[in-house]
């Protein structure tokens, strides 16, 4: 199954200057004070830069196991979800008219759920039903 748990860099350039990294997603780059502070802000930092990658119809590149002394940093579900349905779409050519008939909705709806804009995580994953995707949510 797949995860989006990606691993963090942790660097301290200065003291009380922790700076994260993803090596996998580079243009995704936070800090904080202290180590603590820097990976609470390391989240929000990964899904700015994959919302970038997925409004800019980029490929979302996949994370890779985590080395000794990184942190595994989850991508939130919406996201997460979104990624997986982008991917889906791509696979099977699938255009956003298509699939809103797959979903009996409105092309407008599938809009939404890509751009991630006024889309529930239902509806998201209503739409992952719609191209063959099962998801499944892991701690």
């Amino acid at each position: 199954m797949q995860t989006f748990s990606y691993p963090a860099i942790i660097e301290q350039p200065y003291p009380s200057d922790f700076v994260v990294r993803f090596a996998d997603v580079p243009e995704a780059i936070t800090g904080g004070e202290t180590v603590e502070e820097a990976l609470t802000n390391a989240p929000e930092a990964l899904e700015v830069a994959i919302e970038h990658y997925l409004a800019l119809g980029r490929p979302v590149p996949n994370p890779r196991p985590a080395a000794e002394g990184e942190h595994l940093v989850a991508l939130a579900p919406a996201v997460a979800a979104r990624v997986l349905l982008t991917r889906a779409m791509s696979d099977q050519q699938l255009t956003k008219v298509a699939l809103a008939a797959r979903m009996n909705k409105d092309e407008k709806v599938v809009r939404r759920v890509l751009s991630g804009k006024g889309a529930s995580l239902e509806l998201i994953l209503e739409a992952l039903i719609a191209v063959g995707v099962r998801p499944a949510l892991a701690a």
